[in-house]
């Protein structure tokens, strides 16, 4: 378990294979799981600490994936291809990633609009 070098404070990386995750002091804030035949599944949990810091970490994980966690009017969303498609940021969530294709699903898997 080591610090990623030039990144964010308190930000942590353990891989244990296949399996990545992306630790936040003592949460895991991004959980990337790999499978064999291509499927990625993303797990994103701020721990219920909806700050600044831990949004921008959750992001310089999944801009990787063209994915990104906002806030608008004290709410958390996440969005993919730009802001094309937006939904409700969940703990606890999960993203499924196949052939490019980033489906979503958890607590309430309604595809929202662009937030207001």
């Amino acid at each position: 378990m080591g610090k990623i070098k030039g990144t964010r404070a308190g930000l942590q990386i353990l891989d244990l294979n296949g399996t990545i995750i992306h630790k936040l002091y003592n949460t895991d804030i991004v959980k990337i799981e790999y499978q064999p035949w291509g499927y990625i599944n993303i797990v994103l949990n701020s721990g219920g600490y909806k700050t600044n810091h831990t949004k921008n970490c959750m992001n310089d994980v999944l801009s990787q994936f063209n994915i990104k966690v906002f806030q608008k009017n004290f709410k958390w969303f996440f969005s993919i291809d730009n802001g094309s498609v937006t939904w409700d940021f969940e703990d606890g969530m999960n993203l499924g990633i196949d052939n490019d294709v980033v489906v979503r699903w958890g607590l309430t898997s309604d595809i929202k609009r662009k937030a207001q």
